[in-house]
């Protein structure tokens, strides 16, 4: 691979340096521990499981008086300087209030089954679904309360809830990256760095961009498109985001995916939002796992034909890395999907773990199967009634601030092979699993 050397700005220099010392970097043809956890297979959390069934506001832990969210995918998390936890969503489907007709407002029958009324009908939608308006949306949790708070952006003209955030081009959408909270300035001040993946209706990628959100009520400063991408380079940045270090010595890892294997990029944060967005001032790990300029130099960190540990392996396109301190001692831990089964059959939530944010990281292990995939009905059918298509699971992310009794929180999506199906709020929704690790804390 041809090594293309670009300018970049000394302190961004002296931060990798640093870093290859601090963090201990392992050279090509040098082994090391990989810090690998010891985790127990996974079971279902009820509690979050229950806080996921939102039919509306007023009806549950969202209050009346604005709108609710009753359905979405993506399921990032985020704590909040304040204890809250912001969970990001990507299309999203939201209740007004007062409900309005065909809207997210999902109806639960003397059965269980829970349905949203259909806003698409024939010949347009065959059979008749209901499609979510919103594209993102953000819902923040009080932990003392459970209440939780959706904020969505303006209604349209017909009064229904539009996507949080928008990019510059009306007939693109945003979907959600991982985010991070970060000390800007000697004062203290904490913002929020979101990542926001652009794509059309046919699912063209076309970029993504950074957004800086103030704190406490996370209102949008400025949302910023990454510049200096080269032609052709199509990895999706922002799949998952590490802010290791403290104010004055942060180094921001920042990982994508490209052919369901997962890259790597560190930056520094002092530069702020518009320096971090420049990839000229990033470096990516190659395939000896050294830190190195230019995007196109970048090599997988799990899949590619150096990782002995895990050669062709593919992973879902959104995933979680963390900094976990357990019985292994202190590991970055991805959290993924195994997606080298064929689309649709796909079940099994694994863990990698590594001593550095690059790896190598471990051999898979499989923690959890998804019992839902493949499935034919939701709760609440009954005997004759079954969805058009059959259930998905998809893009796991890990929650850390939710440990308990040394367990991880871990999330999947839920949907269907069949639009139709959308029609049903528990056809497309997150579940919860927790996950116990030896020693974690």
């Amino acid at each position: 691979m041809k090594r293309s050397f670009i300018a970049v700005p000394r302190p961004l220099v002296t931060t990798a340096i640093a870093l290859i010392t601090a963090f201990g970097m392992t050279p090509a043809g040098v082994t090391q521990s990989t810090c690998t956890v010891s985790a127990a297979s996974g079971a279902p959390d009820a509690t979050f499981n229950a806080a996921a069934t939102q039919n509306g506001p007023g009806t549950g832990n969202e209050p009346s008086g604005s709108p609710g969210w009753t359905g979405a995918d993506s399921t990032y998390s985020l704590l909040l300087a304040n204890g809250n936890t912001a969970f990001f969503y990507s299309d999203s489907y939201i209740g007004q209030s007062p409900a309005l007709g065909g809207d997210g407002t999902v109806t639960t029958n003397a059965n269980g089954l829970r349905t949203r009324v259909p806003n698409c009908n024939p010949p347009l939608c065959n059979p008749a679904t209901n499609v979510y308006r919103a594209h993102n949306s953000v819902v923040v949790r009080n932990p003392a309360t459970g209440a939780l708070t959706t904020k969505v952006g303006p209604n349209d003209a017909y009064g229904y809830s539009t996507s949080f955030f928008n990019p510059t081009n009306t007939v693109h959408f945003y979907w959600m990256g991982d985010s991070v909270v970060v000390q800007v300035d000697s004062a203290g001040t904490k913002k929020v760095w979101a990542f926001l993946l652009e794509f059309d209706s046919s699912w063209v990628y076309y970029g993504s961009a950074i957004a800086q959100l103030s704190l406490p009520n996370l209102t949008i400063d400025s949302i910023t498109p990454l510049t200096n991408v080269p032609a052709g380079n199509t990895t999706n940045w922002g799949s998952s985001m590490w802010l290791d270090g403290g104010y004055g010595s942060y180094y921001l890892y920042i990982y994508g995916v490209n052919g369901s294997q997962p890259y790597i990029a560190l930056t520094n944060p002092a530069l702020g939002v518009s320096g971090i967005a420049n990839t000229n001032n990033w470096f990516v790990a190659n395939s000896s796992r050294g830190w190195v300029t230019g995007l196109n130099n970048a090599a997988p960190v799990i899949g590619g034909p150096s990782d002995t540990n895990n050669a062709g392996d593919k992973i879902s396109n959104e995933y979680s890395v963390k900094k976990l301190t357990s019985s292994a001692g202190t590991t970055y831990l991805l959290v993924a999907e195994d997606t080298k089964p064929a689309f649709g059959t796909q079940t099994n939530i694994v863990f990698y773990s590594a001593c550095s944010p690059q790896g190598p990281f471990s051999a898979k292990d499989v923690v959890y199967s998804t019992p839902e995939t493949g499935a034919k009905t939701v709760p609440g059918m009954t005997s004759g009634q079954q969805l058009t298509g059959a259930l998905l699971t998809y893009n796991p992310h890990a929650h850390p601030q939710f440990t308990s009794n040394g367990s991880l929180l871990v999330s999947y999506d839920l949907n269907s092979s069949n639009g139709a199906d959308l029609v049903y709020a528990d056809a497309y929704r997150p579940k919860f699993v927790r996950v116990p690790i030896a020693g974690l804390h």
